[in-house]
This record gives structure tokens, C-alpha cells and sequence, in this order.
């Protein structure tokens, strides 16, 4: 017991300390090919999958929205995708615990099924608020780039500040909807509604 306490206290300060290195990496190399627009939006989605998959890692669902401890944690993207292979080779074959990841592509809201997390694209800037409306307080963890997604109420966005990818957090979503952030996670990110 106290082994699999120290292995998942250990995974999450390397996988913190990964996170880190990701940031200052990503951040120079950003700055560095700005003249290669191709480049720095490739690197943008690289960084983006990499978060993604961080993202997984910090937050904590209710036990009742998995079958058993094995049960997958499913990726939905929705819109499209601007990831393509880069998320599939970001999270093959990691796991968040027992749970392995799997990753569900979908091109319109009507075709949506039960997930997880669900990747909101930019391609929905115009439904994204009753895709949300729709969701409404489900234990769904909401991620996107669409500007002022999380003022606007999703749970986590990404956005450029100084040729700088960063991310805010909805604290007041994420609550409504019962998922839980590490505080380690909310150290890197701007507060939205702080509770």
C-alpha cells in the first residue's frame, strides 16, 4: 500500500517536473521559429497534446462515472481536429493509473458519445456555448482554444500570450461539474472564477 502511495506521489512530481521542462522547452522554440509560421503551429499542437495528456494526469472524476479501476478514460475531439496523429503518439499506450486512454474523433455534436474529457476545436467557435448548455454539470472535463472559452463556461483554455501557450482554469465550472484539479496544475494556470 504504502509502495503505490509513494509510486503515485513520485509519478505526479515527474510527471509535474516533465511539465515544466515542456513549458521552457516549448516557449524557446516558439520564440525561435516564429519565421517558420508551418513549424510553430505544428509545435503549438505538439505542446497542446502534450498539456492534454498533463491535463489527465491532474484532474480526478467521481468514481461513479468508470465501470471498474480498469476502465478506459475516454478522449473525445470534437470539431476539427487539429491534432491529427500528434495526440494518438502523445497518449499510446499511457495510462492515468489503471485507466488507459483512448481517444474518440467525432465531426459534429450530434454525433457525440460518452467521454471523459471532451477537446472542443475552434472549428465549433460559433456551437461551442450549447455543446456546453448541453453537457451542462456532467462530470465532463471541457478543454479548448476557442477565445474566452472559459470565461464563457468551459472548464480549461488554452491561449497565447507572448508567443507563449498557456491555459486557464474555470474553478467554478469545474466544481458545478464535480471534477477536481491538482493544486499543483492550478499553480500553472490564470484562475477563471476562483472559488
Amino acid at each position: 500500500m504504502v509502495k503505490r502511495i509513494l509510486h503515485k506521489i513520485t509519478g505526479k512530481f515527474f510527471s509535474l517536473w516533465k511539465l515544466h521542462i515542456l513549458i521552457f522547452a516549448a516557449t524557446f522554440i516558439f520564440f525561435n521559429t516564429c519565421s517558420y509560421p508551418q513549424i510553430q503551429k505544428e509545435i503549438e499542437h505538439k505542446l497542446k497534446a502534450a498539456y492534454l495528456f498533463h491535463f489527465l494526469q491532474f484532474a480526478e472524476w467521481p468514481d461513479s462515472v468508470f465501470e471498474n479501476e480498469k476502465s478506459p478514460i475516454i478522449l473525445a475531439v470534437l470539431g476539427k481536429d487539429p491534432f491529427g496523429k500528434i495526440l494518438d503518439e502523445t497518449v499510446m499506450s499511457e495510462k492515468i493509473g489503471d485507466h488507459p486512454i483512448i481517444i474518440k474523433r467525432f465531426q459534429s455534436f450530434n454525433q457525440l458519445d460518452f467521454c471523459h474529457v471532451l477537446y472542443i476545436c475552434s472549428s465549433e467557435k460559433y456551437t461551442f456555448r450549447n455543446i456546453l448548455k448541453h453537457i451542462g454539470e456532467s462530470p465532463v472535463l471541457t478543454i479548448s482554444d476557442i477565445d474566452g472559452f472559459s470565461e464563457q463556461g468551459g472548464n480549461i483554455s488554452f491561449y497565447l500570450e507572448e508567443n507563449k501557450v498557456r491555459f486557464a482554469i474555470n474553478m467554478q465550472t469545474l466544481k458545478q461539474a464535480d471534477l477536481k484539479v491538482s493544486s499543483k496544475l492550478l499553480r500553472l494556470a490564470k484562475i477563471i472564477n476562483p472559488i
